[in-house]
């Protein structure tokens, strides 16, 4: 597993190793450096319920698929929820920050002790496909490529976020994802369907999709 150090302001240029894209085998992507992600909670009001965090709180946002990841660490400024954990839905918008994909989410991220379950909204990358402008180091060459990456770092993220890879087995943790009306997620340009009722575990290609329809 590749790890990169992140350093810079929410939503400014990245640059990095190529987390999900596979080079063309006629050229060799450029040598590249990726540097480290600052959050701002910027909608956070102060709660005695909550902790307000000044140094920074550490996360690492995992972006790959299919078992090979890059870790970016990031450095999160706002508050803690009741657990005194950084909100799993910031550590979301800090990967949509880095990559430039739209994670835009439909509501709350539901974690307890059954798992974690993320509903995506109608506006995000699943459904819109790859932005118009993408960052070279988070190139995509279609929406195949896009939905798995963005599924396989989500869960690998939420997984090491919940539980501490040098405590315990983020593996064991769940995570469910839904589509906007909190069912199944349905990429249908895909032909491929993520059951809601079902922790993910792989993205499925088309054609398991439809040996399981028949």
């Amino acid at each position: 597993m590749k790890k990169r150090v992140v350093c810079l302001i929410f939503c400014a240029a990245v640059l990095g190793l190529t987390a999900c894209r596979m080079p063309p085998a006629s050229s060799s992507p450029p040598s590249q450096s990726a540097s480290s992600e600052d959050i701002s909670d910027s909608q956070s009001t102060s709660s005695s319920s909550q902790e307000e965090v000044t140094q920074g709180v550490q996360v690492v946002l995992y972006i790959g698929q299919d078992g090979d990841f890059t870790e970016y660490p990031a450095f999160y400024h706002g508050q803690l929820d009741e657990s005194g954990m950084i909100p799993p839905q910031e550590v979301i918008g800090a990967m949509a920050s880095i990559t430039g994909w739209n994670l835009d989410l439909a509501g709350e991220v539901v974690t307890g002790k059954g798992g974690i379950t993320v509903s995506f909204a109608d506006t995000s990358a699943l459904f819109n496909g790859p932005p118009q402008n993408q960052k070279e180091a988070f190139f995509v060459y279609d929406s195949y490529q896009l939905d798995r990456c963005i599924l396989d770092s989500v869960k690998k993220t939420l997984q090491c976020w919940a539980t501490d890879p040098e405590l315990g087995n983020p593996d064991g943790v769940d995570v469910w994802f839904c589509g906007p009306d909190g069912g199944d997620l349905v990429l249908s340009d895909l032909g491929v369907t993520i059951s809601s009722t079902q922790p993910y575990h792989t993205f499925p290609t088309p054609e398991e999709e439809a040996q399981l329809a028949s």
